[in-house]
């Protein structure tokens, strides 16, 4: 409850006030948008009743610079606005002492090979990434990013959803690990066939020993005989991801969460069933709930790595 009250005073003290000035700014473009329907419903009129051609022509260049313009009005609105909020955010996460944060690019990714490393997921037809977000907790460096992953359908002729959420990696330098450990969501299984094949062949095999029993009923652990899930997998870290699904789920959303660890490396991946902190052109975007959802995400990924850097 602290913490919850402190991103709540942190929200209407710093964050507030960045929604409403973004706020004015959509409200003006709309207003713009609504006497430049009107200014080009003139036009329209004028050349239908004049009839001219070589007028219409000349009307017909400054309508589309116009256009352009507002175009890019739009655009700046949309490009600008999750970057600042997002901002703020690592400014609050940043006072904890375990977390800092290295630099932000709204148009940068996690390359396709390490999505695949990850071993959770083994096809990616179609990739796209952006939000890059790099920091360390504690010792451990991390780089996170939102991604959208899709694969050919084998049964149609399109394009079906693979991955779409925040994927996360750390490198918490473990040098003397040499094998992994992969938990997928059992509620997804059948979705994940072939990683578990895969992750089979590479000499994983379905563990239960030392896991809680809820844990073990939500999720499919899978581990190589050189790796010792307990001292990978805390009954702490458990927790916090069994405390998070039961969150999400009270509020009947579609979220999940992957895990593993591959050598040094930890891959974390969270499903998201909406945009977030994408801004809406005719809604009002000061909206605490969905603000607060991306930092409570953000910060389960981030408390994961930290649970998992304490163990080493």
């Amino acid at each position: 409850m602290d913490a919850y009250r402190d991103f709540r005073l942190f929200y209407n003290q710093n964050i507030h006030p960045e929604l409403l000035h973004m706020e004015q700014r959509r409200r003006r473009l709309i207003r713009l948008l609504g006497l430049s329907a009107l200014m080009i419903a003139g036009v329209v009129a004028v050349q239908l009743f004049m009839g001219i051609f070589l007028l219409s022509l000349l009307l017909a260049i400054p309508v589309a610079m116009w256009v352009s313009y507002l175009g890019f009005r739009i655009r700046v609105f949309f490009q600008e606005f999750k970057p600042r909020v997002v901002g703020l955010l690592l400014d609050f996460i940043d006072n904890d002492v375990n977390f800092t944060f290295e630099g932000y690019d709204s148009k940068g990714s996690i390359s396709k090979n390490d999505f695949l490393e990850s071993r959770i997921f083994t096809t990616a037809d179609d990739y796209a990434g952006e939000d890059m977000i790099r920091g360390q907790v504690r010792e451990t460096p991390f780089e996170l990013c939102e991604l959208r992953v899709r694969e050919f359908s084998p049964a149609r002729n399109k394009l079906d959803y693979v991955f779409r959420g925040i994927f996360l990696i750390g490198d918490y330098k473990r040098w003397d690990l040499h094998g992994g450990v992969l938990v997928l969501p059992d509620a997804y299984r059948k979705y994940l066939s072939r990683s578990e094949r895969a992750f089979h062949y590479e000499g994983g095999r379905r563990v239960r020993d030392n896991l809680l029993p809820e844990f073990e009923a939500f999720f499919d652990t899978y581990a190589t005989s050189d790796i010792r899930v307990q001292d990978v997998i805390s009954t702490d870290l458990q927790h916090v991801i069994l405390d998070f699904r039961r969150r999400f789920q009270e509020k009947n959303r579609q979220k999940e969460i992957y895990f593993s660890i591959i050598g040094d490396k930890i891959y974390l991946a969270l499903t998201q069933d909406k945009d977030l902190l994408e801004p809406s052109l005719f809604a009002n975007n000061a909206n605490f709930e969905t603000v607060v959802e991306f930092y409570n995400d953000l910060r389960l990924l981030l408390q994961v790595v930290l649970d998992v850097d304490a163990m080493n």
